[in-house]
């Protein structure tokens, strides 16, 4: 072989040897389908059970075993991290106006509950830390930012143990370069559209831990893609879904599911192992 093509092959070899920039010594992930123990995410606590964004549809989730517990954060005027959704505490508490023009006192004033029934009146919003030392060594803590992140974010994160192997962070409103500006090596979750992404994202963020998809745009392409990387799936079965959406990321082999409905999800599953354990027709004369 002249040397030339020597040269030339051993470069195309040593190209294929080196994992993708971002990826260093991550493993391939093996694809089960259906994945019948696939990981829940309690999208803002259980808010089916109690209010979310509260201490009570947390506790709800530690309960009921999820491994991840989804949560919204804003700042207090006087920049105190607390959960809730909205920018407004309109829709959730018995108050009116931007979370940012409430201090935190003022704000403590608030009744988070009084809407989910006589049951979880005087419920309070949150702050951080406070379900931050509920959740502490009992679930893992799906960051979803809904303002730029601030050092006192990530103060917090460390400090009850949740940065950086117990949280991953949520892409949307610019959350994850504004993590990374403090964090660069911070473990996060940018959104993926079609497998065709999955290489550009991880040169972009190349300390991907997930890619965040939705239930209706599920591929088992996509699936495929990110677990060659080494890459989890974190698929959104959230608000008013159809069972058929549902049970598209356990078909699939998608790693972790967020939802909302979970008697549905149960009931999914229950029928998806109750058809895996049922015995094959006979063969046909």
């Amino acid at each position: 072989m002249a040397p030339r093509r020597i040269i030339f092959s051993l470069l195309i070899f040593l190209a294929a040897a080196v994992p993708l920039a971002g990826a260093p010594g991550r493993s391939p992930i093996p694809t089960v389908t259906p994945n019948l123990n696939i990981l829940r995410s309690a999208h803002r606590g259980v808010r089916a059970s109690a209010p979310e964004n509260t201490l009570h549809a947390i506790q709800k989730a530690i309960d009921m075993g999820y491994t991840y517990l989804e949560m919204d954060i804003h700042y207090t005027r006087d920049g105190v991290p607390v959960l809730l959704h909205d920018e407004f505490v309109n829709r959730t508490t018995n108050g009116f106006g931007y979370v940012s023009f409430f201090s935190l006192k003022q704000l403590k004033k608030l009744d988070a509950g009084a809407r989910a029934g006589d049951e979880f009146k005087g419920t309070r919003i949150p702050t951080l830390e406070e379900a931050l030392q509920l959740m502490q060594g009992k679930i893992k803590l799906y960051l979803d930012q809904k303002q730029p992140a601030r050092p006192e974010l990530i103060r917090l994160l460390k400090k009850y143990g949740f940065y950086p192997a117990n949280v991953v962070v949520c892409h949307g409103l610019g959350s994850i370069p504004s993590f990374l500006r403090y964090e660069p090596n911070a473990p996060v979750m940018p959104m993926l559209h079609n497998a065709g992404e999955v290489e550009d994202l991880l040169k972009k963020y190349p300390h991907t831990v997930g890619f965040d998809t939705n239930c209706e745009h599920l591929t088992p392409e996509m699936v495929t893609k990110a677990h060659q990387f080494g890459i989890m799936i974190f698929t959104d079965a959230i608000g008013p879904v159809t069972r058929e959406c549902m049970t598209r990321p356990i078909a699939y082999g998608a790693d972790v599911i967020q939802i909302d409905d979970p008697a549905l999800l149960a009931d999914i599953l229950a029928q998806l192992k109750k058809n895996a354990a049922a015995p094959p027709p006979p063969p046909s004369l």
